[in-house]
């Protein structure tokens, strides 16, 4: 198989892992209030997560170094501005403590808390100064 093909595989297998671990927890968890048995669900979801970023990692070994820099720029900058835009539109139309503008800043502070981690990490491994 050439390496494009390849690429395409294990691009279709993320995302073939993430719609399914979309299908899992929205089967599992109900639409309103929580899961009647936390202790059993959450370890559960959390493996499927774990399971859909190492499809996702096999992937990201197989992208070259530029195809890496487009979508680590896109996903920043892409999603880092929509995330915002929609946080406001959220607040905007349904008042800032509603529900749904709560779990949507909670969401964004946690992806503010993951990018630090990882930045973190990568600035401990001494890789700031070299790239």
């Amino acid at each position: 198989m050439t390496f494009q093909g390849k690429f395409w595989l294990w691009a279709a297998i993320a995302f073939g892992a993430a719609a399914i671990a979309g299908v899992v927890i929205g089967k599992t968890v109900p639409a309103s209030g929580g899961v009647e048995n936390p202790a059993l669900v959450l370890p559960m979801l959390l493996m499927v997560v774990a399971l859909v970023s190492a499809a996702t990692w096999v992937w990201w070994q197989k992208t070259d170094d530029i195809q890496q820099q487009g979508q680590l720029i896109s996903w920043w900058w892409g999603g880092t501005f929509g995330a915002l835009a929609m946080l406001v539109v959220l607040v905007v139309m349904t008042g800032r403590h509603s529900e749904i503008s709560l779990g949507a800043t909670y969401l964004f502070l946690a992806e503010f808390a993951g990018f630090a981690v990882v930045w973190c990490v990568w600035k401990l491994r001494g890789r700031g100064p070299a790239e």
